[in-house]
């Protein structure tokens, strides 16, 4: 038993000061970094680990809904096609189980190619980073353009800049489960008075 501890206090002691054994950047220009790295290799699940916390929330929200959305479906709407269509309409998300697989399919590919373009802009893609008053935010300056990143309450930082497209992706998304929610009542309702 003391022999198990004492592994696992050395396993936690190494991860601690190995470089890289953080999930998320410390710090803005360790951000970029990761950013241009998941650019680079066209990987949409590293790109989503070097996005801001509240957009990997939002992706996360949104396939949550989804799942939501399509468990309501499958218990409570009647056969026919408003169940077939809602059915196909949230059952990717539903199957791919988490917010970072669902924005790797989603979200990543048109990002990537935009980011792409931004990155071969710049004959090295190394910015100058300007923080804001608060510390909270920070711009990487490139010839061409800056990125924005942002400082989380898990005191990680990512890129912002798939914030707009999350933020809307989630709002509809709650929408869409609250709209399937009132469905069901109805359907419920509907299937009481016969």
């Amino acid at each position: 038993m003391i022999v198990r501890w004492a592994l696992g206090l050395a396993l936690l002691a190494t991860a601690a000061v190995v470089p890289g054994c953080r999930r998320h950047a410390s710090n803005p220009e360790d951000a970029f970094r990761r950013l241009a790295e998941a650019v680079t290799r066209q990987d949409g699940k590293a790109l989503f680990e070097a996005l801001d916390q509240r957009t990997r929330w939002a992706w996360m929200t949104v396939q949550k809904s989804h799942r939501e959305a399509y468990d309501i479906v499958l218990s409570n709407y009647p056969e026919g096609e408003l169940r077939t269509r809602s059915q196909r309409r949230f059952e990717r998300a539903a199957e791919l189980g988490s917010g970072r697989d669902l924005f790797a399919e989603e979200g990543a590919p048109a990002l990537l190619a935009s980011l792409r373009l931004v990155l071969a802009s710049a004959p090295t893609p190394t910015p100058t980073f300007t923080r804001s008053p608060d510390g909270e935010t920070a711009t990487a300056t490139l010839p061409q353009t800056s990125l924005s990143f942002r400082h989380g309450p898990d005191d990680s930082w990512g890129y912002d800049g798939a914030w707009p497209d999350a933020e809307d992706r989630q709002k509809r998304a709650l929408s869409d489960v609250d709209m399937a929610r009132a469905s069901a009542s109805d359907f419920e309702r509907a299937a009481g008075r016969r």
